[in-house]
């Protein structure tokens, strides 16, 4: 029986600066044992502890260049290349530029046969404290820094729903900031990004508007899931909090994705609460 994958499933990544893993086809997503298939997005900068993993491992890179180091030296594989890498081979993948690359394992990835070297000693002599993260301000501008953020968070919203999947799988970043200029054509917005000490890619951002004697809103906020213990969120609303009651405001709001409830906690801790559901009938639904 065919199958389709609607969207992918973020996997928690080795190394640093981390690296983002979006798992389509695996144990985590399909429950597929036999092969995994993930997109690769590490930053400049990254590399991961030395692993001698089970599964033959398969890379093509797409961007940049991915070094792959062995017991017998390294290569340097760029972007319209492959590399293979067998099982039982000890290996050290890094990008000192930034790579982008697919990642076909055989069997399929899992952490319990990756048998990465030391792992805890590796994570702990290159901890992230929350005064490694610094904050940038944009205006509409800054808009046009947040797109691989975004289709992250779409994924995001697309594997959690139940009813909308495919409306925000065929929803583009572009359609979205349309809406969010047109929106707010009358209206100031605000863009607050996070990065590690001030260089690298973005690892987060909260986009708000607001207008004197109408409404502030928080329209999208996001953070990488390894950075999701270091009070960005957290800073993130704050700060928007602030700007949007500078802006004298009549009232506040946040809008939640179907099948994203799990945050309503977070924004509870801000003074936001569940006031009116708003039901959305499906057009291919049948009368």
């Amino acid at each position: 029986m065919v199958r389709v994958i609607g969207a992918p499933r973020l996997i928690p990544a080795a190394g640093s600066p981390p690296k983002t893993i979006a798992e389509f086809i695996g144990r985590a997503v399909s429950g597929t044992d036999q092969v995994s298939i993930a997109m690769m997005k590490s930053p400049p900068g990254w590399a991961e502890p030395g692993q001698t993993p089970e599964f033959d491992e398969y890379s093509l890179v797409l961007k940049g260049t991915l070094i792959v180091s062995t017991r017998t030296g390294s290569v340097d594989v760029q972007s319209g290349q492959a590399v293979i890498v067998p099982a039982g081979e000890w290996v050290q993948y890094s990008s000192p530029k930034g790579a982008e690359y697919l990642a076909v394992c055989v069997p399929a990835f899992s952490p319990e046969v990756v048998h990465r070297d030391d792992l805890v000693s590796s994570q702990k002599s290159i901890p992230i404290d929350p005064a490694d993260i610094t904050y940038k301000e944009f205006g509409k501008d800054g808009l046009l820094y947040i797109e691989e953020l975004w289709d992250l968070l779409r994924s995001h919203h697309a594997c959690n729903a139940r009813y909308f999947k495919d409306q925000l799988l065929a929803r583009p970043f572009l359609e979205r900031c349309d809406d969010i200029l047109q929106t707010n054509a009358a209206r100031e917005l605000l863009v607050h990004l996070a990065q590690v000490r001030g260089a690298g890619p973005y690892i987060g951002f909260c986009v708000s508007s607001a207008a004197s004697g109408s409404y502030g809103e928080i329209e999208s906020i996001f953070v990488l899931p390894e950075y999701r213990s270091l009070g960005i969120g957290t800073t993130f609303m704050n700060h928007a909090l602030t700007w949007i009651k500078e802006r004298d405001v009549s009232e506040y709001r946040v809008r939640v994705c179907e099948g994203n409830e799990q945050s309503f906690r977070f924004y509870e801790r801000f003074g936001f609460y569940l006031r009116r559901h708003l039901l959305i009938r499906k057009t291919e639904v049948l009368s």
